[in-house]
């Protein structure tokens, strides 16, 4: 597949996966990029079409790279509240044990 082409469809397949929040996808496809980039470069100097696809690619990259940033630090948020609260689970969780009348269920 020519360069232009190959980097084409990286960045359709990346900016789908931003678009919808495909954690899984965008993980492939980092991995994807790790190993075809230089791969690509090997053919020899980009030439001006292929720059600009190169550089567009870089600029969707970045974005997965921001909203993988802010969803981790998200669920990191999310686990410490959890975390803070688990004495109050754990109580609860036991008090669910038994039923209106304090017998155990």
């Amino acid at each position: 597949m020519p360069r232009r082409a190959a980097l084409q469809q990286l960045s359709r397949h990346l900016s789908a996966a931003v678009a919808q929040e495909d954690w899984e996808a965008m993980e492939k496809l980092s991995a994807s990029l790790a190993k075809n980039i230089p791969l690509l470069a090997e053919r020899g100097a980009w030439n001006a079409l292929e720059q600009t696809e190169l550089l567009q690619l870089r600029k969707i990259h970045a974005q997965a790279v921001k909203i993988c940033s802010a969803e981790k630090e998200r669920l990191g948020q999310h686990l410490g509240a959890l975390q803070a609260n688990k004495e109050g689970w754990v109580a609860y969780a036991a008090l669910g044990e038994y039923d209106s009348d304090g017998n155990q269920a």
